[in-house]
């Protein structure tokens, strides 16, 4: 199996201190404001439950082949803007693609309830006790391929390369998406996978995919000993399960984020999402 081993040595927004993401939005800097036009409006699923998508279009430096979708928008959206114009400032991008941030209709960077329902699948009736609140993620998807692609196709036409970031419950979602439906991105990047929900029980060994997209990155921080304890499979067995039967097993890699833990390896995960959508 490919493992990449990531040593950090410098902190960009996460410090590895804590475990768990803030709740705290962060603000746009004007330096990530000069990069792009920046725009969101509210959209509704089918079942009447509103939802913020950020849009992102580079001023300057626009692929428009390109589009980077994150779950947790609230969050993630400003964090990547931000660690954008970071880089840029030391070593300028050739290129940026759109970003798309899909976010809860909420204040808080994390709607726990919302987030454990719509990134979560069904389960069995002997397990709903145990883990309650989710089974929601059909429905989730069916809304970002039906409904948030669509309208991103509309504007800017149909891109060659759509990324899929989610991270946590999010990784989880990531996952779920590339086995049930993988044409739908030409890149996944799955960050923190919750495999513990449901004791992992909807992955099976060996795994059935119909089709293989370009790019799958799995990462996790290397301080999140214990988070998969409770998990039917780790997810490097889930990669190495991956790699076996893809066309290009090169392509399917599994990134160890040295000496980061849950909530601070958030910014490098995203980081490598971009830079193999821009490669």
């Amino acid at each position: 199996m490919r493992i990449c081993k990531i040593t950090i040595l410098i902190v960009l927004l996460c410090s590895s201190a804590f475990g768990a993401p803030s709740q705290e939005i962060s603000p746009i800097t004007q330096e990530a404001k000069a990069l792009f036009a920046i725009e969101s409006i509210r959209l509704q699923n089918t079942q009447g439950r509103f939802y913020n998508i950020y849009i992102a279009i580079p001023k300057h430096k626009k692929d428009k082949t390109s589009v980077f979708y994150m779950l947790d928008g609230n969050a993630f959206f400003p964090l990547l803007l931000n660690e954008i114009a970071k880089k840029e400032s030391t070593q300028p991008f050739q290129s940026l693609p759109i970003i798309v941030g899909i976010g809860h209709d909420s204040t808080l960077a994390f709607d726990r309830a919302s987030r454990t329902y719509d990134y979560t699948p069904l389960l069995s009736k002997e397990l709903r006790d145990s883990f309650s609140g989710g089974g929601g993620i059909n429905i989730f998807l069916d809304f970002i391929t039906q409904k948030v692609q669509p309208l991103i196709h509309k504007r800017f036409g149909i891109p060659h390369k759509e990324l899929l970031f989610g991270h946590s419950f999010g990784g989880l979602f990531v996952l779920y998406t590339l086995l049930h439906k993988p044409r739908s991105f030409s890149h996944y990047v799955c960050a923190s996978p919750s495999l513990w929900w449901g004791e992992g029980k909807f992955i099976t060994l060996p795994l059935e995919i119909t089709h293989y997209p370009d790019s799958i990155i799995s990462t996790r921080g290397s301080l999140e000993a214990n988070s998969q304890r409770q998990a039917k499979y780790k997810i490097e067995e889930i990669v190495q399960a991956l790699q076996k039967s893809a066309p290009n097993p090169k392509s399917i890699v599994f990134v160890e984020l040295m000496g980061q833990n849950h909530g601070s390896s958030i910014p490098y995960a995203l980081n490598l999402g971009l830079d193999t959508l821009m490669q």
